[in-house]
């Protein structure tokens, strides 16, 4: 049957486990597919560098040490593809049953994953539903995350884990019609335990669609215990401080280096462009290249500086609302905003890395005016719990906010 052709208006039924409300995943194919890929690479680069390794005096030819890379690369192949039949073997296949399909944006996606072998009842366990943009042009290809966010559930009697995500309005809704610029939503699974941890992908249909009374109501009762979850959020070991300062002003402090993993990975492609950097001026490359490649390393070098030793402040108190950003102690900005003139505060989706979307603070202002600051907050609860507490403390309820807006 052609579901596209018996529902021409409805994309979320175009494929057969969308229509389902039944999206499966399986390790097994990405099992085989490695143990083919060790196989190959084995089998090629052993016989060939291990011979040429072991008939060379490595202390006098240091250059050939580095023929130790391939079987390094072999043995890793076979750890990675050993792990994942272990994984396969012990929780077999994986389905998602949604409880309504499509997932509803401004709404919810809600549904249970049920594990072939099953885990115990009460396994702690990580979702992350993450918004995917693929651009594809020529013989490159990116993948964007536009949203995402995060839960932390335990599994239920009967072993499944229990799925309920509030999505919300801005966000954009499944779209593979155009091949090179697709919208594609991921529900990931995570739950550490046994031999190795289970770990699942389902890729999910999110769209905008009218709903039902049931479905509303649903979506009421998510954002209620979500607001209880912000409510609720106590920062512990944050890398932001909130609080009084001596002068009686509400202070916000986001200290230096928020996020090592970022910067640690930044530091890496860091090194790599500064050996291509010192390989062009000594091969005497182009010219153009010896003028935008370093220009280009500068920006690198000021962002990981900024990473590393750039702060903020934020001050409230009885004039307006204060934003002082600093690099190497030094004041490098500071922007002001009447309180009067602040219409919304809210987190926004910001830098990305991998699937994770990091969040800044916005505030909105004046005639349609915006400021950001603090990118690089992890935890969307912590996120908005702290754009929260400045309204709060900027008296601007959400009745408030909305007057202001109309006006």
């Amino acid at each position: 049957m052609d579901l596209k052709r018996a529902h021409p208006e409805e994309p979320w039924l175009w494929r057969a486990e969308w229509a389902a409300g039944e999206i499966h995943s399986s390790a097994r194919p990405v099992a085989i597919a490695v143990c083919a890929l060790a196989l190959f690479w084995n089998a090629i680069a052993l016989p060939t560098a291990v011979p040429a390794l072991l008939a060379r005096n490595l202390r006098y030819e240091p250059k050939f040490a580095g023929l130790a890379i391939f079987p390094i690369i072999g043995f890793g192949l076979i750890a990675w593809a050993i792990h994942l039949l272990l994984r396969w073997n012990a929780y077999g296949d994986s389905r998602f049953e949604m409880k309504s399909v499509p997932g509803k944006i401004d709404g919810t996606l809600e549904g249970s994953i049920h594990i072939g072998r099953g885990v115990e009842p009460m396994r702690p366990a990580n979702l992350k539903l993450v918004c995917i943009n693929y651009i594809s042009s020529g013989n490159n290809s990116t993948a964007t995350p536009l949203w995402s966010d995060e839960s932390q559930v335990t599994a239920g009697g009967d072993g499944s884990i229990p799925v309920s995500f509030l999505i919300p309005p801005e966000c954009k809704p499944s779209d593979d019609t155009n091949f090179h610029d697709r919208i594609c939503w991921r529900l990931n699974a995570k739950s550490p335990g046994g031999v190795v941890s289970y770990k699942s992908s389902f890729e999910v249909p999110v769209f905008q669609i009218d709903e039902t009374t049931a479905q509303a109501a649903e979506a009421v009762d998510l954002r209620t215990r979500r607001d209880q979850r912000v409510s609720e959020f106590r920062p512990q070991g944050s890398a932001i401080r909130f609080g009084l300062n001596p002068d009686g002003q509400t202070e916000i402090y986001f200290r230096a280096f928020r996020n090592p993993s970022i910067t640690f990975v930044l530091l890496g492609f860091l090194a790599i462009w500064s050996c291509v950097t010192y390989l062009i001026f000594k091969e005497h490359a182009p010219l153009i290249f010896r003028i935008m490649w370093p220009v280009f390393e500068a920006i690198v070098v000021v962002w990981v500086i900024s990473l590393m030793f750039g702060t903020t402040t934020v001050l409230i108190g009885d004039g307006p609302l204060k934003v002082t950003r600093h690099l190497l102690g030094i004041p490098a900005s500071t922007r002001r905003v009447p309180a009067c003139d602040v219409l919304d505060i809210r987190s926004i989706a910001g830098m990305t890395a991998g699937t994770t979307v990091y969040r800044p603070i916005q505030v909105r202002y004046g005639r349609g005016e915006k400021l950001n600051f603090g990118d690089g907050i992890e935890d969307p609860i912590e996120a908005d719990w702290l754009a929260t507490k400045i309204a709060e403390t900027l008296g601007l309820t959400t009745a408030a906010a909305a007057q202001k807006t109309v006006a």
